[in-house]
């Protein structure tokens, strides 16, 4: 009974959250953007997990926060009561099958309880610092305090504001937004799909998507919904030429997504350099936009930059980037060696997460029977910045490389994977339309 108190407790507080600053239903009376109810979701979650990025280097009650952001969203929520009932009477099998995934997942990750490596060896710390309190500074001296601190903020944030206070109420938050990013696809399906077609797709791409092990402490999940709604986003507004005219409001969307990817894991830093390159080579954007939006993620970098260094000394990464390892890629037979166990463990990969074999399939018939990716190179820009990212990370891997593999790679690729995800529904939009 716990349980269902927590999860249905917590599942308030998530909705409230992200249903501010921005209305559904205001946004159709100032905005001729057409937003899907789950884009307008997700818009808010970037931009409230940014704010609560900002407030993390201060001391700040998260009590506090927590009321100033609900109290509105409650506010909205009652004078928008009609609308939001049309809505969901409107979409009541879409919302069914979400609350059923969500208690779903939710129960089997609160019976399982325990936290994995991860979780126990660094992540909690942090997270434990904040639920009592602490501010930024306070992280200086845990195991691992130069790592990213934003996935266990958020799981303090939640964890305090959940009436239980049980630990693992922070966590459901991945669990939600991992979820509404997934449901946000119903509105790329075309309609020729009938409701049961369009639930079983979602469903499909749900149990895909889902691994019970990722939400015990890591923060994969996190970095995994911002790369998909990167290129939601993406694709919504920069490959054409159709919301110029909207001054800067699309580009705010993707600064508030790739910001966060920065404060999220290690990797971070080179995967915001990933998306900034795909920005440049593929956004349709004139010179003058691209220089004010690369100007301002410059501008975000270095302050990411100045944080580290003033509390850790520097942007740490477990192991130096030219290290003893570096040298070796010059002598062919260990190199070959090694992009033989790196390609090995891809493969594995690809088994032991379905939503790969998924993507690697849409792939291969949009590429082969509908040249899709004549018009879409930001793809295979990608894919292909990724995968030497991935390959170069292991290749200049000087700890026990054979040892560390099997247990990283896959969490790393399914990260990645987020990006590439929308594919499917490409690809069943364009068999049905056939």
């Amino acid at each position: 009974m716990i349980e269902i108190i927590s999860i249905f407790t917590s599942l308030i507080s998530f909705s409230l959250i992200s249903n501010f600053p921005v209305n559904n239903f205001l946004i159709r009376k100032f905005s001729s953007i057409s937003f899907s109810f789950s884009e307008v979701l997700l818009i808010n979650i970037f931009f409230n997990c940014n704010l609560l990025l900002l407030l993390s280097f201060f001391h700040i009650d998260l009590n506090l926060i927590f009321f100033l952001l609900v109290i509105p969203s409650i506010i909205l929520t009652i004078l928008f009561y009609k609308q939001y009932l049309r809505l969901l009477k409107k979409n009541i099998y879409l919302v069914t099958l979400f609350l059923v995934i969500y208690y779903s997942i939710s129960i089997l990750v609160i019976r399982k309880a325990h936290l994995e490596w991860d979780g126990l060896e660094h992540w909690i710390f942090k997270s434990t610092v904040y639920f009592n309190g602490g501010e930024y500074k306070d992280l200086v001296g845990l195991p691992f305090d130069y790592y990213p601190h934003l996935g266990a903020y958020l799981w303090a944030f939640f964890w305090k504001n959940s009436i239980l206070q049980l630990e693992y109420s922070g966590r459901l938050f991945f669990i939600f937004i991992f979820l509404v990013a997934i449901f946000s696809l119903n509105s790329k399906i075309k309609n020729q799909y009938s409701n049961f077609q369009k639930l079983l797709i979602i469903f499909v791409l749900s149990y895909f998507s889902t691994n019970f092990f990722l939400f015990g402490g890591y923060q994969e999940y996190l970095i995994f919904i911002i790369f998909f709604c990167y290129s939601l986003f993406f694709v919504k507004f920069f490959l054409n030429n159709k919301y110029t005219n909207y001054k800067f409001y699309p580009e705010l969307i993707i600064i508030f997504i790739t910001n966060l990817i920065l404060w999220t894991k290690q990797e971070g830093f080179f995967y915001y350099i990933i998306l900034n390159i795909i920005f440049l080579l593929h956004a349709k954007r004139d010179v003058i936009r691209k220089f004010i939006f690369i100007t301002i993620m410059t501008t975000l970098m270095l302050f990411f930059i100045y944080m580290k260094s003033l509390y850790f000394g520097s942007v740490k990464f477990n192991a130096d980037i030219i290290n003893q390892e570096t040298y070796k890629i010059f002598e062919l037979d260990y190199l070959f060696t090694k992009i033989l166990v790196i390609t090995k463990y891809f493969f594995i990969t690809f088994v032991k997460y379905p939503i790969w074999i998924l993507i690697i399939i849409s792939t291969i018939i949009l590429h082969t029977r509908f040249n899709y990716f004549k018009n879409n190179k930001f793809v295979f820009s990608y894919i292909l910045l990724s995968f030497i990212f991935i390959y170069a990370i292991f290749l200049n891997e000087p700890t026990d490389f054979y040892h560390l593999i099997p247990l990283t790679l896959n969490r790393i690729l399914f990260a990645v994977s987020g990006f590439l995800l929308f594919l499917n529904i490409v690809l069943f939009n364009k068999i049905k339309l056939k």
